[in-house]
């Protein structure tokens, strides 16, 4: 009852023995943190990828277990469904029996083709049409929403539906009725549509259909009706467009001919009216006639010219070198006789003289015979004058002629311009007419004589296996689909696990040192698991707990002592206690005298392994409230030069305990006497203690367990460490599990090549015998 009155006046006045954290603290050596461990890159390489999947197996197993089975009993429970397949083939235009052109218009890109092809095949029209056909309403296997009652058609099934909504009234209301009859209608086309399915083949023009049902027959029947009513559709299509076109080219016809005769009629009465019987110059007088005046005023008017060409040369030139002087027979005869008398005459005067009688005579005639020459050359020459003035003349009159004559054609042209016109629209209206009669016979003569542009190349046969459920590739991609869920459930996991996962995460990412790596104990040895470094030293754990022991003594060399050493971790239920216990007996079995303190305060354990040692006496927060002294609380064990001082009673304000003056006291009174001290230390995380120790030793020992201790806890202690300036030593990795992949590299690489596992019993006595001179000389 003192102990804990004591406690209750610490807890009120605990502040009084809190102490100055060291702050001088020796530098930090290579085992110690390093700085910014954020800025490490981490390498991430196949091996971690295959660690995770080693980790998660079962995880991945039982999905892919689970969705392998549930896909497996999905499908064996489905309905078997049948496909029935049918292809047709298609030609861009219809073989002709006529040389007249189709009323539709061909398609000629096959590719625009084959996509109004397979657009029409899956037609609501052609679907009921092959509903109707087949009489799918009253089918089981097809209209599941069926009543198995007396009737058929679709009337049937709407009459019984109205029956249950009106209570079997006699009366029907029929917009009722005929919204039933739609809503059935869409019903069952729309699973058609559903069942039915149409694809090109590529660079073909072939389709093929395909229809998926329950029953086998229905399928085939559906496909075949379907190919039959698609190509007696397309010939329909073709009769009806003939039919209609003829009917409206009867309307255009009948139309055209009024307006043929209305403007035949006009042309006419303006005719009359006009006088005009024909516009065409063989058949209309004036034109007639100005055309032959013309003619004969072009003629007038070259033969003046030739003419006054003629007279010009005569009164230019003179006459008598005119060819018509010339070639006349009277002035020949003349010239000839002159030319005689001349000559008589010259005679004559070689002999008489000109007075001479007879040369009178002569010289008269001469005289007369070219008078006569005279008079007949200015006949000729006024007969040429008279022939140029009558030319004149006659041109005169007939451009008078023609210029009446063109007066009246003028005349004519304005009157008949509008002749022309009314002329013009008869002519079109005309040709208008006969284009459309034309037409019309072409089509009565190519009403069905087209070929269908259809081919059926296969028709549907009767299914014989089932096309769903596709067990074989059901189960296939159920595995595959397991196996991807299963790989992101674990990798999901081990992105949600914020633990640590591998040794080297430690070193590579936090930037600590790994003092050792203790593997998992069997489990025939995790009873002795607190005594296993002495009574079982060839074991893996026992080796694994002395190379710590040596990493620890070696880590240090020349940088400061570790005369105290911490061990803590992050939270509890990491090994902490256990390994500090053996850690503790290892370094009495090199020869040191060493000191275990069970610095856990809150829930103390080493009292149960030294149990023999705690038979009364108090412990260490007896001792820090000073009513125990340090002879009272500090107990021998078995073992030679191992010292053990228990937690003791549990006080209210561990972490004041601590930290007071007489903690520090203490500690440095037992280390004047023992080479070791090893602190048993509460976990870190949410307690003071950890600090207030951390402060007090020369070295913190961390214990981290793969899969347990979380990345946060492990950053937010060893940055308290920093902020403290504690001296942080590195972590020792506990229950590495030696089947994984760095378990089995320490058990292959460590434990196994010295012959621990499966070592004989003289062996192994042997090597019990000279393990204290090993554990010595180290």
């Amino acid at each position: 009852m003192a102990e804990k009155e004591h406690f209750e006046a610490l807890q009120r006045d605990g502040a009084t023995f809190f102490t100055p954290l060291h702050a001088s603290r020796a530098p930090f050596s290579s085992t110690e943190f390093r700085e910014s461990p954020h800025d490490v890159e981490i390498e991430v390489n196949l091996r971690d990828y295959l660690d995770v999947l080693l980790r998660r197996k079962w995880l991945i197993g039982s999905i892919l277990f689970a969705v392998f089975v549930t896909t497996a009993i999905i499908t064996l429970a489905m309905t078997p469904i049948y496909k029935a397949t049918g292809r047709l083939e298609f030609t861009l235009q219809s073989p002709k029996v006529t040389k007249f052109e189709d009323m539709t218009v061909p398609q000629t890109q096959t590719r625009e083709f084959m996509n109004t092809q397979s657009k029409l095949l899956i037609s609501d029209s052609l679907a009921w049409r092959v509903i109707e056909t087949l009489d799918l309403v009253n089918n089981p296997s097809f209209n599941t929403d069926i009543e198995t009652e007396n009737g058929s058609g679709l009337m049937s099934g709407i009459g019984s539906l109205l029956k249950r909504l009106v209570g079997h009234s006699s009366e029907v209301d029929p917009s009722e009725l005929e919204r039933h009859e739609a809503e059935v209608q869409q019903r069952l086309l729309k699973s058609f549509m559903k069942s039915l399915e149409v694809k090109a083949e590529r660079d073909t023009t072939i389709l093929n259909l395909a229809f998926s049902s329950e029953n086998p027959a229905v399928a085939r029947d559906v496909v075949n009706t379907l190919i039959r009513s698609f190509i007696f559709w397309q010939m329909d299509k073709k009769v009806q467009s003939a039919s209609l076109a003829n009917e409206q080219l009867g309307k255009q016809i009948d139309l055209a001919r009024i307006r043929l005769e209305k403007s035949e009629a006009e042309l006419n009465r303006f005719a009359q009216k006009a006088g005009i019987v024909s516009l065409d110059s063989r058949m209309n007088l004036i034109y007639k006639q100005l055309e032959a005046i013309n003619t004969a005023l072009a003629a007038a008017h070259a033969e003046r010219l030739s003419k006054e060409a003629l007279d010009m040369q005569a009164r230019e030139a003179g006459i008598s070198g005119m060819p018509m002087v010339i070639a006349n027979l009277l002035i020949q005869h003349l010239r000839q006789h002159h030319v005689v008398l001349v000559s008589e005459y010259e005679d004559m005067l070689v002999v008489f003289k000109p007075d001479y009688p007879e040369a009178k005579r002569l010289k008269a005639k001469i005289d007369d015979v070219a008078a006569k020459i005279a008079d007949e050359e200015d006949r000729i020459l006024q007969a040429i004058r008279n022939d140029y003035l009558a030319a004149v003349k006659n041109e005169d009159g007939l451009r008078v002629q023609a210029e009446k004559a063109k007066a009246q054609a003028m005349d004519l042209n304005d009157r008949a311009t509008q002749y022309n016109i009314l002329n013009r629209e008869v002519t079109a209206n005309k040709d208008i007419h006969q284009s459309l009669l034309q037409r019309a016979k072409e089509i009565d003569a190519t009403m069905g004589a087209d070929i269908s542009n259809i081919q059926v190349v296969d028709n549907a046969l009767l299914p014989v296996i089932a096309d769903r459920p596709r067990i074989k590739l059901n189960l296939f991609l159920s595995m595959g689909i397991g196996l991807m869920l299963g790989l992101a459930a674990a990798f999901l996991l081990e992105f949600m696990d914020n633990t640590i996962k591998s040794v080297d995460e430690l070193s590579d990412r936090f930037g600590i040192t790994i003092l050792g790596v203790l593997p998992e104990v069997e489990d025939g040895l995790k009873d002795k698991l607190d005594d296993l470094v002495v009574c079982d030293p060839r074991a893996g754990f026992s080796e694994a707990i002395r190379t710590t022991r040596v990493s620890i003594q070696l880590s240090t060399t020349g940088v400061g002592s570790t005369q105290k050493l911490l061990i803590t971790s992050t939270t509890e239920g990491e090994g902490k206690s256990t390994i500090a216990v053996n850690m503790a007996k290892a370094f009495t079995a090199a020869g040191e005298k060493v000191l275990i303190i069970d610095a856990d305060l809150r829930r103390p354990r080493l009292h149960k392994v030294f149990s023999q040692a705690v038979p009364g006496g108090g412990g260490l927060s007896e001792l820090l409230v000073e009513t125990r002294s340090l002879e009272d609380v500090l107990r021998a064990t078995d073992m030679k030069n191992l010292y053990f001082i228990p937690a003791g009673l549990l006080p209210p304000n561990p972490a004041e305990l601590l930290a007071s003056k007489r903690m520090h006291q203490c500690l440095e009174e037992l280390g004047k006497t023992f080479d070791r001290i090893i602190i048993d230390g509460p976990p870190s995380v949410g307690f003071a203690d950890v600090l207030v120790l951390s402060s007090l030793v020369n070295g913190v020992i961390l214990i981290s367990t793969l899969g347990k201790t979380h990345r946060q806890a492990l950053s937010l202690f060893r940055s308290s460490l920093a902020n403290i300036n504690a001296r942080f030593l590195g972590s020792i990795v506990n229950r590495l599990n030696v089947q994984s992949r760095f378990g089995g590299f320490y058990s292959k690489y460590y434990y196994q090549s010295y012959g621990y596992e499966n070592r004989s019993p003289e062996r192994g006595t042997e090597a019990s015998l000279e393990g204290p001179k090993s554990s010595a000389a180290s």
